[in-house]
């Protein structure tokens, strides 16, 4: 057991829990990286689980290319154990259910530039000045209400008469008969397509909690509303899940992040074990 020498009681114990339901506080520094990958290590090696069937998600490329790289070197080589942002996990599902959601499995992301393009020909068909409305402003609109579940009817009902308002409404109805006629994706689009699928068809939610025996989090003091549900369809009865986190490092409050999914993790799963 090579992967728990030099860790601490605390780390070697959040290691090595065998609960099914797991809360690790680990504030910055406290080595909650190494306990992860230490702890997916720990289920493929002593307790003889199918590395294929563990997923791990991170919210940054470089914490998901640091783990990758992490349980290769820890496993002597290749780790097929599915390490990937919460976004990047959202495509897989998206390509392989893209029947279900009424989409080409082709379907692609668009990036800034590319919402930069849509907002100039928006701006040019409705006549908007960027000084009554920004850029940055209208973008920010519209991923606050595609997260906030605000749709673009809703939106113009908001706006009543407020020029302001309305132009913005405008622009979100535009951009999102735009990405529709361009088969595209924006990065709001692929949390909220996994959410909604998850929630609403039962047979694909049951297929996925299927692919995973076991889930894990990190940073889950930053998830917001809709990577929470999105983390929770993915944990059936027979999933364990296991979150990494300290309640007192959320710093994406202002994007939707809730503290109060680490905070009340134990109300969610009674039996949770608590490690600090």
């Amino acid at each position: 057991m090579d992967y728990i020498e030099g860790l601490n009681p605390e780390q070697k114990a959040a290691v090595l829990s065998e609960s099914k339901h797991i809360r690790v506080i680990a504030g910055a520094g406290s080595g909650k990286t190494r306990v992860l990958t230490s702890r997916l290590v720990h289920l493929v090696e002593s307790r003889n689980y199918n590395p294929k069937r563990l997923c791990a998600i991170t919210f940054t490329n470089k914490a998901a290319n640091e783990m990758k790289d992490r349980l290769e070197d820890m496993l002597g080589g290749f780790s097929p154990i599915h390490v990937s942002t919460i976004h990047s996990l959202c495509v897989m599902i998206i390509r392989m259910e893209h029947e279900a959601l009424g989409l080409p499995r082709s379907f692609t992301v668009i990036d800034s530039n590319d919402q930069n393009q849509i907002m100039k020909e928006a701006y040019a068909k409705f006549d908007i000045q960027k000084q009554d409305v920004s850029t940055r402003d209208a973008i920010n609109y519209i991923s606050n209400n595609k997260m906030d579940h605000v749709s673009v009817s809703e939106a113009y009902k908001l706006a009543g008469n407020n020029y302001f308002e309305k132009a913005k409404a405008k622009v979100y109805d535009y951009y999102q008969n735009r990405l529709k006629e361009l088969d595209s994706l924006d990065f709001d689009d692929l949390l909220l397509q996994v959410y909604y699928l998850l929630k609403k068809n039962k047979e694909c939610r049951r297929r996925w909690q299927n692919r995973f025996d076991v889930i894990c989090v990190d940073e889950f003091q930053d998830v917001d509303e809709v990577q929470y549900g999105i983390v929770q369809s993915l944990v059936g009865e027979d999933n364990e899940i296991y979150v990494v986190g300290d309640p007192d490092q959320t710093i994406y409050t202002w994007r939707g992040a809730n503290v109060h999914f680490i905070s009340n993790f134990d109300k969610m799963y009674p039996d949770a074990e608590t490690i600090t």
